[in-house]
């Protein structure tokens, strides 16, 4: 596949240029199909080359951070192991629905930093969100991978202290919610899957993790809830309390800006 290397004020220009006023559905459909080809151009190779670093390093700290952990693991203390792992996929959940939530909702693909990475991913999977399950490893996981590496340094440098069921814990708990937050994405694609493989789909129907039925309620434009999608399991919670909505008026109240503008955009959405 071919990845053409532009500018973003160019992908902006031309997506904006192609049928700007379609009148049917089909055009519609047509019109988001060419901007997820634009977006998908803008995946470049010295991004691949960044999450390629990113899964390596990640995976390695891991690893290096498990040898750490293990041999303090006992029959007597797996239970804190267990407690720990549960705490941090409900953290993970809150950090993937904020990230997510973040992404979709403010910011264009000129932001600094975050444009042409986080934005223009998310972008790119409102517009055409089965591109997704084509995603190799690397494309769905290295960036998630980023945030957690300087957490798993720490963590496979310090020892931790024998006998200690708080050190247990903590390193327990911190090593899980690296591993949940960087395996988000992949969870996310799984949700995307139409058959996704057995052990993940019971996974799935046991809600353990995130379900293609719990996903698909954020799939409906405008795209405005259920943004937690490492378990799912706040999405309820959150959304019977108007949590998100209540933050964008907040922010759009002090600030002028407009909850989503960018994302109706590319997603072709028909705005006041």
């Amino acid at each position: 596949e071919n990845r053409i290397e532009m500018g973003v004020d160019s992908i902006t220009a031309r997506a904006a240029a192609i049928n700007p006023n379609p009148t049917t559905k089909e055009e519609e459909f047509a019109l988001r199909k060419q901007r997820a080809s634009l977006l998908a151009s803008q995946y470049t190779t010295a991004k691949r080359s960044g999450e390629i670093i990113s899964l390596s390093v990640f995976g390695i700290l891991c690893a290096l951070t498990c040898l750490n952990i293990v041999p303090h693991i006992t029959a007597e203390n797996i239970w804190i192991v267990i407690s720990a792992c549960i705490f941090s996929m409900i953290l993970a959940d809150i950090f993937s629905g904020l990230l997510h939530w973040g992404a979709d909702t403010w910011g264009t693909l000129d932001t600094p930093l975050v444009g042409q990475t986080f934005v223009r991913s998310f972008r790119e999977h409102h517009v055409d969100p089965f591109r997704i399950t084509v995603h190799d490893v690397i494309e769905t996981n290295g960036d998630n991978c980023l945030p957690v590496i300087p957490a798993l340094a720490v963590l496979s440098y310090v020892p931790v202290e024998a006998n200690n069921s708080s050190h247990l814990f903590i390193f327990s708990f911190m090593l899980c919610l690296a591993i949940w937050i960087a395996g988000t994405n992949q969870v996310h694609k799984w949700a995307h899957m139409r058959t996704p493989p057995p052990a993940i789909a019971f996974l799935q129907d046991w809600e353990l993790i995130l379900s293609r039925r719990n996903h698909q309620i954020h799939h409906h434009t405008p795209f405005d809830r259920n943004y937690c999608i490492t378990t799912g399991w706040l999405n309820p919670i959150l959304g019977s309390i108007g949590f998100w909505k209540r933050i964008e008026v907040t922010i759009s109240q002090w600030t002028g800006e407009v909850p989503r503008q960018d994302d109706a955009f590319w997603t072709v959405q028909k705005t006041d």
